[in-house]
C-alpha cells in the first residue's frame, strides 16, 4: 500500500502516512528531540514535494516529521 498524507479541505486538520490525526492548536514535538515542542499553527501545501507543510510557533516541518507527544 502506498501510504500518503491527507490535508482536510479547510486546511485545519491533516494526517500523516503513519495515520496520526493532527489539527491546528494542538501541541506537538519533532522526531529531532532537540527542536522541542511546538504549536501547530497551520497547514500547506508543498508542491514540490508533494508533501503537507505543518507551520508552527518554531517554523515549519514536513507532517511526517512530527509526532504526537505522549500523554499519561
Amino acid at each position: 500500500m502506498n501510504r500518503q498524507n491527507f490535508i482536510s479541505a479547510d486546511f485545519k486538520t491533516a494526517i500523516s502516512s503513519q495515520d496520526d490525526w493532527f489539527t491546528v492548536g494542538e501541541v506537538v514535538e519533532h522526531q529531532d528531540k532537540d527542536a522541542g515542542e511546538a504549536t501547530i499553527i497551520g497547514f500547506g501545501l508543498d508542491t514540490d514535494t508533494n508533501e503537507v507543510k505543518v507551520f508552527t510557533s518554531e517554523g515549519y516541518a514536513h507532517l511526517d516529521f512530527l509526532v504526537k507527544i505522549e500523554t499519561n
